[in-house]
């Protein structure tokens, strides 16, 4: 079994899509309203199932919905008598053309954005909603066929607001009896959810409780993963894609200590997960994610997926950013993104 300790836009899609072909079990969240365990069906390779933890608004309950996935790369055997103009042309468009232009991990994202607004902005029609239980709509299959008509697609989470409780910050008491069978998968993301932790460092980190000297032992016999980037240039070139608090340009030309700031804090995620082991005595697995091979460390029988499968490629602005990137690395010394570097760069 093993925990994926990764810092935001760290390989966390491309290993989702092997764990599926390979028939793995994950746990993940939905930062901060819930968490969610997929498996496989026991006898059809082409579906998955999804059991999500929810908490509603106001309430401490933990509900268990299960609902049924796709296998990626597998297509569905569900068939709707209508479906939005949406799918439609995703169907018939290249995924390489597509994929993360939206800041976000499904395909069509460019398309996405189109047809329902940017990733904070997703609000489901109330010709989907009226009369129904919104848990039901999206965390079971109650509602599928009204899903690919109205909105095949996952709500903002400023919707998920409205009906949810945010209990991975709110409220901690509803996640400890739910730790064993959490991490009884073969790999469990996000494990700071489980510890009742968004990331390390966020916020000021609150003394050790019982749950998390509990969930700690418990990691101990797990193998712990830290992947990193060995190619800077690409790593931070792909940071700055993710950039959400403006024109990463226009902030650069006015003052660029603002650009290196955030870059700062990539780096500084990274680290607070190294010294955090290191005070937990938990041993470090580290992961090359540019040349480290994913049938070693994580025991994968197919590894066919191209390594690039979810990188995102090229944009308008990749040379600008590259730029940036490289002036980034040599004003900062930096050799390494890990903790060992730190007395070159002073992070």
């Amino acid at each position: 079994m093993i925990n994926y300790w990764a810092i935001p836009n760290m390989g966390k899609m491309h290993l989702m899509q092997l764990i599926e072909i390979n028939k793995k079990t994950y746990t993940k969240i939905k930062h901060p309203y819930y968490l969610y365990k997929q498996w496989h069906h026991p006898t059809e390779y082409n579906k998955r199932i999804e059991k999500t933890f929810v908490v509603r608004t106001g309430q401490s309950k933990v509900e268990t919905p299960i609902k049924t996935k796709t296998t990626f790369g597998q297509r569905s055997k569900e068939r709707c008598s209508e479906t939005h103009e949406y799918l439609n042309k995703v169907a018939k468009t290249s995924i390489d053309s597509t994929k993360l232009h939206s800041n976000t991990s499904e395909v069509g994202g460019d398309l996405m954005e189109h047809y329902f607004g940017g990733v904070n902005e997703r609000k489901p029609p109330d010709v989907l909603m009226k009369d129904k239980d919104p848990v039901e709509v999206f965390f079971t299959d109650k509602w599928f066929c009204e899903l690919q008509k109205h909105f095949p697609v996952s709500p903002s989470t400023t919707y998920l607001g409205t009906f949810l409780e945010p209990y991975l910050i709110s409220n901690k008491r509803c996640i400890r009896p739910l730790v064993d069978e959490l991490c009884d998968v073969d790999i469990l993301f996000d494990p700071f959810a489980v510890m009742g932790k968004y990331m390390l460092g966020y916020p000021k980190e609150s003394e050790e409780d019982e749950h998390e000297r509990y969930v700690v032992n418990l990691y101990k016999s797990r193998k712990n993963i830290i992947p990193y980037k060995e190619d800077l240039i690409d790593c931070f070139t792909s940071k700055l894609k993710r950039y959400q608090k403006g024109d990463v340009i226009g902030k650069y030309k006015k003052d660029k200590r603002l650009i290196w700031k955030y870059l700062d804090s990539v780096v500084k995620n990274l680290r607070r997960i190294e010294l955090y082991f290191q005070q937990k005595g938990i041993e470090p697995v580290y992961f090359n994610l540019d040349r480290d091979d994913y049938k070693e460390t994580f025991g994968f029988e197919k590894n066919e997926l191209p390594r690039t499968q979810t990188h995102p490629g090229d944009y308008p602005e990749r040379e600008e950013y590259e730029a940036l990137a490289k002036e980034y690395v040599m004003m900062r010394d930096m050799k390494d993104m890990r903790r060992r570097n730190r007395l070159r760069d002073r992070i």
